[in-house]
C-alpha cells in the first residue's frame, strides 16, 4: 500500500472512509482486493474516485 499524501492526511482517512461506506453500500470497486477499505485507500491514491464539493446555498 502507498503512503497517504502528507499534505493532508486528514482528508485522505475522510475521503476513505467515504468510498468505503459506498463500497459497502453496492458501489462498483475500481480496484481489486477482499477488504474495502483497502480498496478505498488504493482508489484514492491512485486517483481513480476524486472528491466531489458539494455546493450550498
Amino acid at each position: 500500500m502507498e503512503r497517504a499524501p502528507k499534505e493532508n492526511r486528514f482528508e485522505f482517512v475522510v475521503l476513505a472512509g467515504q468510498r468505503a461506506r459506498q463500497l459497502l453500500a453496492g458501489s462498483i470497486p475500481r480496484e481489486s482486493g477482499e477488504k474495502k477499505i483497502t480498496v478505498a485507500q488504493r482508489e484514492i491514491l491512485r486517483r481513480k474516485v476524486e472528491k466531489v464539493v458539494a455546493e450550498t446555498v
